[in-house]
C-alpha cells in the first residue's frame, strides 16, 4: 500500500493551520459563516487563505502536466556518459569506505558524495539519498537519483491532499455553509465535489496498488498490453504467408499456427478488457475531480474580484 501521503510532513502543517482556525473561531464566539462586524478579519482571513490554497492546489495540477510533457527543468539537462561512469564508481569507493567505518555518519556520507558529483560535473542531473543501510546496522547507504529541481511529485501529491482538507475546512469557515444564494451554493457545491473527489483518489492512491495486483493474478495490464501487440504482430505475418503458400501441407501448418495465435490472442484480449475494467473503475474520480476544479477555481477568481469591488 502507498501509506506515504497519511505519514507526510504536510500532515502536521495541515494539523497546525486546523487548530489555529479552530481555536480562532472558538475564541470569537461567532457561528461558522457569521456576518457580524466582530467577524469580519475571520471571515476575511479565511476566505483569502481558501483561495491561495485552490491557487496552490491548481499549481499540483501544473507541476504534474510540465512533468508529463517532459517540460520541467531536469528534462534539458545532460551529463556526459564518460563522467556518469567515473561518478558511478567513486560511489562504489565511498561505499566501500562506509563499510569499513573510514566514514560514518550521514551527514559526512552526503558531503562526500556530493564532492564526488560536483568533481564529476554530475551534481545538475543527479542528487544524493542518504539512508540506513538495512543489511548493517548504524550503517549508511548512498545512493543516486535523478535530480527534481521542483520537486518530487510524490512530495507535490502529499502537499496537494493535505491542503485539499485544509481548503474544505477554510471554506466551512468561511462560508458556514451558506446556500442562501447561487453564488454561496455553486462555491459549497464544487468546493466539496473537489475535495470529496480529491480524498477518493487520495484512499484509491493508497489501496489500489494491492487491489490490482490482486487483479492481475498471472499477467500485468503492462503485459498484456504488450502480448496483444505481439500477437497482432504474429497473426498478421501468419495471415500474409498463408495467402502466398502454395503448398498444401505449408497451407496446413499456417492455418494451424494462425488458429492457435488466434486462441492465445482472444485470451489476452479477454484478460486484458477484464483488467482494464478494474484500471477505469480506479480512475474514474477525475472525471468528477478534474472538471470541478476548474470550475472552482474560475468562481474562486470572481468571488475575489467582486468581494474586493463591492
Amino acid at each position: 500500500m502507498n501509506t506515504g501521503i497519511w505519514r507526510s510532513r504536510f500532515a502536521v502543517g495541515a494539523a497546525g493551520i486546523a487548530v489555529v482556525v479552530l481555536g480562532w473561531h472558538a475564541a470569537s464566539g461567532h457561528t461558522f459563516g457569521s456576518r457580524d462586524t466582530g467577524n469580519t478579519l475571520f471571515l476575511l482571513s479565511t476566505g483569502w487563505l481558501a483561495a491561495i490554497a485552490f491557487v496552490l492546489l491548481a499549481a499540483y495540477a501544473i507541476r504534474r502536466a510540465a512533468h508529463r510533457l517532459r517540460l520541467s527543468p531536469e528534462f534539458a539537462w545532460k551529463a556526459k556518459l564518460p563522467n556518469l561512469e567515473r561518478a558511478q564508481s567513486e560511489l562504489m569507493e565511498l561505499h566501500n569506505r562506509v563499510q569499513r567505518r573510514e566514514v560514518t555518519g550521514a551527514a559526512a556520507a552526503r558531503k562526500e558524495a556530493d564532492r564526488i558529483l560536483r568533481r564529476a560535473d554530475v551534481h545538475r542531473v543527479l542528487s544524493v539519498v542518504v539512508e540506513p543501510d538495512p543489511a548493517a546496522l548504524g550503517l549508511v547507504r548512498v545512493r543516486t537519483a535523478p535530480k527534481e529541481p521542483l520537486g518530487r511529485l510524490a512530495l507535490w501529491l502529499q502537499g496537494h491532499v493535505w491542503l485539499g482538507l485544509v481548503a474544505a475546512l477554510l471554506v466551512i469557515c468561511h462560508g458556514g455553509l451558506r446556500t442562501g444564494s447561487t453564488m454561496g451554493l455553486l462555491l459549497n457545491a464544487l468546493s466539496f465535489a473537489v475535495i470529496g473527489s480529491g480524498v477518493l483518489g487520495a484512499l484509491l492512491w493508497t489501496f489500489a496498488p494491492t487491489w490490482l495486483t490482486r487483479a492481475e493474478r498471472e499477467l500485468s495490464i503492462e503485459k498484456a498490453f504488450a502480448l496483444r501487440e505481439h500477437y497482432d504482430r504474429k497473426v498478421a505475418a501468419v495471415a500474409a504467408e498463408l495467402r502466398t503458400a502454395t503448398a498444401t501441407s505449408a497451407a496446413s501448418t499456417l492455418r494451424a499456427d494462425l488458429f492457435v495465435l488466434t486462441g492465445q490472442r482472444e485470451l489476452v484480449q479477454r484478460e486484458l478488457r477484464r483488467l482494464s475494467v478494474y484500471r477505469e473503475m480506479l480512475r474514474f474520480w477525475r472525471i468528477l475531480h478534474v472538471p470541478c476544479s476548474v470550475l472552482l477555481l474560475a468562481l474562486v477568481i470572481v468571488h475575489v474580484l467582486g468581494v474586493t469591488r463591492y
